[in-house]
C-alpha cells in the first residue's frame, strides 16, 4: 500500500480546508450524466478525514460515505469544469473491492463533491482511483470498535439539546441568519419519544469555513415539511460565539467535524448519515430511508 504523496497530502489539505477542526461546516444537481472521464488533469481529494491526516472515521461492516472532490491542474478544487460524474474503481491490498459511478453533488456555487458510498467489509488501507485522475487516492478504514461515531444501525443517542425555552447555557442556540429556526421546539431526547421518524442536524451556519459548505440547515428546512411526522432538531456546536467550549452533543455523537445529519426511523434506528458535505438530493434520500 502506497503512502500519501505530496500531491494527496496537499489535495487533501484543500479538500479539507478547515472542516476537521471546529469549525467547519453543507438543492443537488439533477443533470444527467454526460461523462465519467475528467479532462484536464483533474486529480482526487478528499473532503472526510482520510486516516492519514486526521484519525479514520470509516468503520468496516457497514454502509460508508466518503466525499470526495477533484483538483484542478493549479491546486484548487474544481468547480465549474467538474464533471457530472466519474467512474471509480476501489481496492484493498490490490483487490478492487468495489466499482461504479459517483456523481457530482452540491449546491449551485459551492465546491463539487463526488461521494463515494460503499460497504467495506474488513479494515484495513484502500485506494480509490478514478478514470483519467491519476494516482489512486490512499485512505484507512478502520474496526468498528476504533470509531465512536453513530453508524447506520444504530439506535439514536439521545442529548438534552437547547430549545427556545431552555438554552441550557448555549448562546446562540442558532445561528442561523434569519435567527433561531424552526427546528429548536424539543430536545432531541423528547423528538425521540415523537412518534415518527428524527433528524439531526449539527451545524454552525454563522461560522461555516469549508469550501464544499452549503446550506445544510436551509435544505433541512426547505425538506422537513414533506416528511409526514418528521421531528427536525437543530444544534450548534459551540457553547457560544467565543467558540471555545463545545456543546454536549458534539461529545455524544463523537464528533470533531461539521456539519453531520443523522436520520433514524420511527423505532429511534439510523438509517443514514450525512457527514462533512450534504446537498438537497442526499439530504432528501436521507430522509426517505428513515420513512422506507
Amino acid at each position: 500500500m502506497q503512502q500519501p504523496t505530496r500531491r494527496h497530502i496537499l489535495a487533501g489539505l484543500a479538500g479539507l480546508a478547515g472542516g476537521l477542526v471546529l469549525p467547519g461546516c453543507g438543492g443537488g444537481s439533477t443533470s444527467t450524466p454526460t461523462t465519467t472521464t475528467a479532462a484536464g488533469g483533474f486529480t482526487l481529494g478528499a473532503r472526510f478525514a482520510d486516516g492519514y491526516r486526521a484519525n479514520a472515521v470509516l468503520a468496516a461492516g457497514s454502509r460508508q460515505r466518503a466525499p470526495f472532490i477533484l483538483i484542478a491542474p493549479d491546486g484548487w478544487p474544481a468547480v465549474e469544469d467538474a464533471p457530472e460524474a466519474i467512474d471509480v474503481t476501489v481496492a484493498r491490498g490490490g483487490v478492487v473491492v468495489h466499482e461504479g459511478r459517483i456523481e457530482r453533488h452540491g449546491e449551485p456555487g459551492v465546491t463539487p463533491y463526488y461521494p463515494l458510498v460503499f460497504t467495506p467489509e474488513a479494515p484495513g488501507d484502500f485506494e480509490m482511483s478514478g478514470a483519467g485522475l491519476g494516482d489512486p487516492y490512499p485512505f484507512r478504514v478502520v474496526d468498528r470498535a476504533d470509531v465512536k461515531l453513530v453508524q447506520v444501525g444504530d439506535p439514536m443517542r439521545g442529548v438534552d439539546t437547547p430549545t427556545v425555552d431552555d438554552d441550557r447555557g448555549v448562546d446562540p442556540i442558532c445561528t442561523w441568519h434569519e435567527g433561531t429556526c424552526p427546528f429548536h421546539e424539543v430536545t432531541l431526547i423528547e423528538a425521540l419519544a415523537i412518534d415518527g421518524p428524527t433528524a439531526l442536524l449539527v451545524s454552525t451556519p454563522r461560522f461555516c469555513q469549508t469550501d464544499v459548505c452549503g446550506p445544510a440547515l436551509e435544505v433541512l428546512l426547505s425538506l422537513a415539511p414533506g416528511v409526514a411526522d418528521l421531528t427536525a432538531v437543530h444544534a450548534e456546536p459551540w457553547m457560544d460565539e467565543e467558540l471555545k467550549s463545545l456543546t454536549p452533543v458534539i461529545g455524544a455523537y463523537a464528533l470533531d467535524f461539521e456539519p453531520s445529519l443523522v436520520v433514524a426511523d420511527a423505532e429511534g434506528v439510523i438509517r443514514d448519515i450525512l457527514h462533512f458535505a450534504m446537498d438537497t438530493r442526499e439530504v432528501r434520500q436521507a430522509l426517505r430511508r428513515a420513512t422506507a
